[in-house]
């Protein structure tokens, strides 16, 4: 049996284990503090200071995650302060989850390019769409070629959280000895990337245990049914407020601060650069670890160019306002802008080194 048929082999027996834990204790999307929606198509337009009588018409989002996860915040508040800036426009948020933004996708992909409808484009649907597409993982039934990032409205940095009595250097033991669980995200989502290759750099592993969304992973850390939970800033922002759950490593190469605890301003280290955790092996380079997440407001490929433009603008004009841009650095979420071609060249980066901690991960390479 060669190499790539053993590999392919060992990722559908991962993903078969990891449907039929879904079925006994739930399955958690890529936004990880996204609660459960069954498949659900759900609109929201009257909390995003809609504008029913906007000559441009109705814009509507699509959202592949569930309503009150950070994509649907972040989401929501785009279209709130677009409706403000620009009345002319009515912007609603519909959240249509399944497969983990999959069914978004499918449903998107699908649309005639002339269509005014956007969709909220995470790095997490592009990242299982190359890992489906190069080493069959999963079926993808969409192209995601047919989507054209216009401009990035959420960067974020995850966090790998523990109990208060857990340190680095534990979790970097039991990845070693085969043990270490953690909650945050499906297997091989972006956050398992992370933290997966992470381990096996160390000569360790991780297993993923799927939860029902981001309050059902952060409770599974605290009953000690797993040993971390991976995820956003925004989403275990309060319980680190209280001193219930503890940053102690950040996916970045930059240092990272914000985060608040009782005792103060908590300085978090992070995998790679000046702020490198000591517990890791000084010798390696974990870079590779640091994979880009959030996403971007998005449009069919083969829009009208006048559209990407007019989009491309109010999208700046977003950023521009204190009211989104102020909400995002409150929740620790990153300040970037990238826009048209520098958008998707980002994207097409960030996709390779998904690909390489993928192989790092699987030892497909």
């Amino acid at each position: 049996m060669n190499k790539k048929r053993t590999l392919a082999l060992l990722l559908t027996l991962v993903m078969s284990m990891a449907l039929l834990l879904s079925a006994c204790g739930g399955n958690s999307g890529g936004d990880t503090s996204a609660p459960p929606s069954g498949g659900d198509t759900q609109t929201e337009g009257e909390d995003t200071g809609g504008n029913p009588d906007a000559s441009g018409g109705t814009v509507k989002i699509v959202c592949g995650y569930g309503v009150g996860g950070t994509a649907d915040a972040i989401a929501r508040k785009y279209a709130l302060v677009a409706n403000r800036l620009h009345s002319d426009y009515n912007f609603i948020v519909e959240n249509m989850t399944g497969g983990d933004g999959f069914a978004a996708a499918d449903y998107y992909t699908d649309l005639d390019p002339s269509t005014k409808e956007l969709l909220i484009y995470g790095y997490g649907l592009i990242y299982r769409h190359d890992e489906g597409k190069t080493y069959g993982t999963e079926v993808v039934d969409f192209d995601r070629a047919d989507i054209q990032p216009i401009g990035c409205i959420d960067d974020r940095t995850n966090i790998v959280y523990a109990k208060p009595d857990t340190t680095l250097a534990d979790v970097i033991a039991k990845a070693k000895d085969g043990t270490l669980k953690m909650s945050g995200g499906n297997p091989l989502s972006e956050l398992h990337l992370a933290l997966g290759s992470l381990a096996a750099l160390e000569g360790g592993k991780v297993m993923v245990v799927p939860y029902d969304g981001g309050a059902a992973q952060k409770k599974g850390l605290m009953d000690g049914e797993v040993d971390v939970f991976v995820g956003t800033t925004q989403a275990a922002q309060d319980e680190v407020e209280a001193g219930t759950l503890v940053p102690i490593l950040a996916f970045s190469d930059q240092p990272f601060e914000g985060f608040v605890g009782p005792d103060g301003p908590i300085d978090v280290p992070t995998v790679a650069g000046d702020t490198k955790a000591p517990e890791l092996s000084a010798d390696i380079d974990f870079s590779g670890c640091v994979l880009r997440s959030g996403g971007f407001i998005a449009t069919r490929t083969g829009a009208d160019q006048a559209w990407v433009d007019e989009l491309t603008q109010i999208t700046k004009d977003v950023w521009a306002d204190p009211e989104f841009s102020d909400w995002m650095a409150s929740v620790l979420l990153n300040h970037h802008e990238v826009y048209g071609a520098d958008a998707q060249a980002e994207v097409e980066e960030a996709a390779k080194k998904c690909l390489t901690a993928f192989e790092n991960l699987s030892g497909a390479n």
